[in-house]
């Protein structure tokens, strides 16, 4: 450990000559957005909505051949979603005049109601037998319903920040009455990208970087020089 320590100050001390040669830059992280679900519902006519990505009334929900899905009654995703914001998005054919909330809603994890203060924001007639983009926009603090681009809803959930369930045809009564017919789901977030570790770069303690497909943290703060990358000098980053 201590032959260790006496290897890293020369090195340390030689980012310091490096400084006055070449101009360090600084490690920033970028944000990209990345879809988290999606569901093109792909199959034979009559076949049931993939049940790795649906549960509730599936008995009451199948595919029609062409990439649709016709749901008769009510269909929550199996997947939960506790990210601090995003975008959901359903383009549907709904056939009747509806809440924006009956198409594409939200559920606790539980499968139960969200409790909170909406407020209508606009009203948009989706009863004329063509498919209308549905979507949700959410932070920690609210949730806003717009159809084909213009907001008609927004929910403040009395609990902030708390994980749901997307929910399909909540208006729903069963396979002979009130079936939307949905053409493709998709939910996509805002993630922050780890950067690349790169030479001659000036990396904080705490500062997080990538490195051949793996996450590192910084320990201690430098300047980096060739060779220095992360796995090599275990002073100055630690794996996580």
């Amino acid at each position: 450990m201590g032959h260790g320590v006496r290897w890293l100050r020369p090195l340390l001390a030689a980012v310091v000559a490096a400084g006055g040669l070449t101009v360090p830059g600084v490690a920033h992280a970028s944000t990209v957005s990345s879809t988290v679900f999606s569901d093109g519902f792909g199959g034979d006519r009559f076949a049931p909505v993939d049940a790795g990505r649906w549960v509730g009334d599936t008995r009451d929900a199948w595919l029609d051949g062409d990439g649709h899905a016709v749901v008769g009654s009510w269909l929550l995703t199996a997947a939960t979603f506790g990210q601090s914001g995003g975008h959901a998005s359903a383009r549907i054919r709904t056939g009747r005049w509806g809440a924006a909330w009956q198409a594409l809603g939200v559920l606790g994890p539980d499968g139960g109601g969200i409790s909170g203060q909406a407020e209508s924001l606009g009203d948009r007639d989706t009863a004329d037998g063509d498919f209308h983009t549905y979507a949700i926009d959410w932070t920690r603090t609210s949730f806003v319903w717009s159809i084909d681009g213009a907001q008609v809803l927004r929910l403040t959930p009395d609990d902030a920040g708390q994980p749901f369930r997307l929910a399909l045809n909540l208006g729903g009564g069963g396979r002979y009455s009130d079936a939307i017919v949905v053409d493709s789901v998709s939910v996509s977030v805002r993630v922050t990208l780890k950067p690349g570790w790169k030479p001659f770069t000036t990396y904080r303690i705490g500062d997080q970087v990538s490195y051949r497909g793996a996450n590192y943290r910084v320990k201690a703060q430098h300047t980096a020089l060739p060779g220095w990358q992360p796995g090599l000098v275990p002073a100055l980053f630690e794996k996580v």
